[in-house]
């Protein structure tokens, strides 16, 4: 089996409404996201796929969360932060973890690898490749992943 990592960062905040300490509070992080696919046998062109496709599906996707603040739909500061921050927030329909944020980014990946992608001459046909897991660190010693398996 053959693998590939692509890796993302982005500069992301959150608020964790349930949280019973200082994690209640806005705070950051700066994120690396790890996308991890793998294929039995390469393409025609001797990869799982292209580095670049990867990066093109899911730019725009995880670029959503770049300066923004996710917060819990229940969050009682949701409207205020809505308010003062119109394109700032993420909603999330439960507290905004780390764990959270690789469950959304892998099932989102897991429907672009479903329908296909392509942009000029970088594509990504569907069902030719499988996720294995995305991992996102929340700091340098911090990561949450999701997967199948």
């Amino acid at each position: 089996m053959y693998r590939i990592c692509k890796t993302f960062t982005v500069e992301s905040g959150h608020m964790l409404s349930k949280h019973p300490e200082k994690c209640r509070f806005p705070h950051g992080h700066s994120r690396r996201i790890e996308v991890v696919v793998a294929a039995d046998r390469l393409d025609k062109n001797d990869m799982v796929v292209d580095f670049k496709a990867l990066k093109l599906a899911l730019k725009s996707f995880i670029d959503q969360f770049d300066h923004t603040m996710a917060i819990n739909r229940a969050d009682e500061l949701l409207g205020a932060m809505q308010a003062a921050y119109p394109q700032g927030v993420v909603v999330f329909d439960e507290d905004p973890t780390t764990e959270v944020f690789a469950k959304k980014i892998f099932d989102f990946v897991t429907s672009v690898f479903e329908t296909g992608f392509q942009s000029g001459s970088y594509f990504i046909f569907p069902n030719t490749v499988r996720l294995e897991r995305v991992r996102v660190w929340e700091t340098a010693s911090s990561w949450a992943e999701y997967s199948l398996a």
